[in-house]
């Protein structure tokens, strides 16, 4: 008998189990996929030998429980955070467009930064201002979004001009929800300003991981789980399995009973974990298979010498909106540039060569020192499941409690009030925890 078993090994389900880990709990975790890490993971790369990520990812200062979790395993150095929000755009122009939040108390930083903007008309700019109100009701969670508002409809109605909106907010909304503003429904991504407006000025700033995926926090989880007496097993899928008040996980080869189960898997992927549809979880379901998705296409590509002054920079109004060095991860001398297209519904019809064509079309078109530097290697890579979609109107997401006894759930697509953020699956991952130790020990969590 286990006293816990995690499907899903994530950042949700790693989380979790190395929650439960700190508690003296040893955990049994269980991935169906050769590698640790679910939708945030790493694969070696055959040409340039790299361990490259499926998919650039970017922490927040205001990643709390994100942080908690790098820390407990040892890997929090591992991310470069700026010291407050500073963003460099370069726009169909060509023209450099330097964002940056001055040292003032959230969310003043925020309106100063916009202020002081000098890729923006004054009067644009000015309009900022109506956003103060917005802003301080986001940071204690009394801002009220109409029904069915998108992110666009909700900037608007509060005065925010259409410059600002490409430049700024649009940027942010699409990085942090995964779809275009006249989409996504506002309301996650008030959530988000108003995390970004904390208490301190650095949670609007961006981290940067400076390893991949895989060495920054899979491996690490699997040694402090597997050191407090837990154990990892990959290319293990699992089936939950109860009856009479007791639950359990079937694999190909055994069946294993535990006291409590946490399923840490997408809501694409959790009715393969009941395939007798019960009737306990019959509406669990029926809710995770109406979710839609968003995808992410991520274009890697190695040229033969470096070619961005920056770590990151934002590509406005291009396809590919985002573009990360990757020297911070691979050393001053790499050539490795990922490219990055959320909300990439347009995208994920074309082939990888017409991909990869689009992202060095974007970035030579965006920065002229790549016009003339050739391109050593590419590759494409396509998550058509990357997020769930926020789009209004969407089934309500589960929370972490069931109505199976002893099961429970993580996952970035529980309600946890965030988008589909790294975060949110820690978030829901130390929930989990935290519930089943309460099972385990019958006090509070």
């Amino acid at each position: 008998m286990r006293d816990v078993i995690v499907v899903g090994a994530g950042f949700a389900g790693l989380s979790a189990a190395v929650d439960l880990t700190t508690r003296g709990v040893r955990v049994t975790v269980l991935e169906a996929r050769p590698r640790l890490g679910g939708r945030a993971t790493s694969y070696p790369d055959r040409v340039s030998g790299e361990l490259v990520d499926n998919g650039q990812h970017v922490l927040f200062g205001c990643y709390q429980e994100t942080l908690k979790f790098l820390r407990t395993i040892g890997s929090a150095s591992h991310v470069r955070f700026q010291q407050s929000l500073e963003i460099r755009y370069l726009d169909r122009d060509n023209r450099h467009l330097h964002f940056q939040c001055p040292h003032l108390p959230p969310p003043l930083h925020l309106i100063a930064g916009v202020l002081e903007w000098e890729g923006i008309r004054v009067r644009e700019r000015c309009a900022v201002l109506r956003m103060v109100g917005p802003l301080r009701r986001a940071r204690r969670q009394r801002e009220v979004t109409r029904r069915n508002e998108t992110v666009r409809e909700w900037l608007i109605r509060h005065g925010q001009g259409p410059r600002l909106r490409e430049l700024l907010w649009e940027p942010l909304a699409l990085a942090a929800l995964n779809q275009h503003a006249d989409r996504a429904s506002a309301v996650p991504f008030v959530h988000v300003l108003g995390q970004l407006c904390g208490d301190d000025i650095a949670d609007a700033a961006v981290g940067i991981p400076s390893r991949p995926l895989e060495q920054l926090y899979a491996d690490p989880a699997r040694a402090y789980i597997e050191l407090g007496g837990g154990e990892v097993r990959t290319a293990t899928p699992a089936k939950v399995v109860f009856a009479d008040r007791a639950i359990g996980v079937q694999t190909a080869n055994e069946f294993l009973m535990g006291r409590t189960v946490i399923a840490a898997v997408p809501w694409f992927a959790l009715s393969r974990m009941f395939p007798d549809n019960p009737i306990p979880v019959a509406p669990l379901l029926a809710g995770a298979a109406a979710m839609t998705s968003a995808p992410i296409a991520t274009v890697n590509i190695w040229f033969e010498q470096p070619v961005l002054d920056n770590p990151f920079v934002g590509l406005v109004g291009r396809t590919m909106q985002w573009a990360f060095d990757k020297r911070l991860a691979f050393g001053k001398n790499g050539s490795h540039v990922a490219l990055v297209s959320s909300g990439a519904d347009d995208v994920m019809r074309l082939s990888n060569h017409d991909l990869v064509e689009l992202a060095v079309s974007d970035l030579r078109a965006a920065v002229p020192k790549a016009a003339n530097v050739r391109v050593v290697h590419a590759t494409a890579i396509r998550e058509p499941r990357a997020t769930f979609s926020l789009a209004p109107g969407q089934p309500n997401r589960p929370t972490t409690q069931t109505e199976i006894e002893g099961l429970f759930l993580a996952g970035d697509w529980i309600e946890t009030g965030l988008p589909g953020t790294i975060e949110s699956a820690v978030m829901s991952g130390h929930r989990a925890a935290a519930a089943a130790y309460q099972v385990l020990t019958g006090s509070l969590p």
